[in-house]
């Protein structure tokens, strides 16, 4: 069975993918770069067996689908969803999960742990700039706030 690979960044000139069970594996990545380099509209292949990423820079062509040839050799089962977390940071998720939900259900939908986090940042900033101290620690809780906003998924009915 091939191994599986996730995509985890892709233009129109690149992609990226991790295979995490083949990490620290070098023997396989450079096998696996020299038959990726082969395939056509591959410019070049990198990989790095220590963070088990694969880098294929592409001829930027919009015809072409490089996820659709690779799954066509066989030589790896590529999805879309990024590697699964450790397990530790699997038990942290599950228990931000939780508490995400409890929030949502406290305030009728109405808020939720980055709703509380952006609020709670927006307090910090302001508490650092009445304490003088608007350079860097106010300046980063807002930055912090408002990139929470902006990487916020949308709402369901958007």
């Amino acid at each position: 069975m091939a191994p599986l690979a996730h995509v985890v960044h892709r233009t129109r000139g690149r992609l990226r993918l991790r295979i995490p069970e083949h990490r620290y594996d070098a023997p396989y990545f450079t096998a696996l770069t020299r038959r990726l380099a082969g395939l056509p509209g591959v410019r070049a292949v990198t990989a790095n067996p220590e963070t088990a990423g694969v880098l294929l820079r592409l001829e930027p062509d919009p015809e072409m689908d490089p996820v659709a040839i690779i799954r066509a050799t066989g030589q790896l089962q590529i999805v879309d969803a990024p590697p699964p977390l450790s397990p530790t940071l699997t038990g942290v998720r599950r228990t931000a999960d939780r508490l995400d939900q409890a929030l949502e259900g406290l305030t009728g939908g109405l808020g939720d742990l980055r709703t509380l986090a952006f609020a709670l940042l927006i307090i910090l900033a302001v508490r650092q700039t009445a304490r003088g101290q608007l350079m860097a620690p106010a300046a980063s809780l807002l930055w912090y706030a408002f990139e929470l906003v902006r990487f916020a998924r949308p709402a369901p009915d958007a």
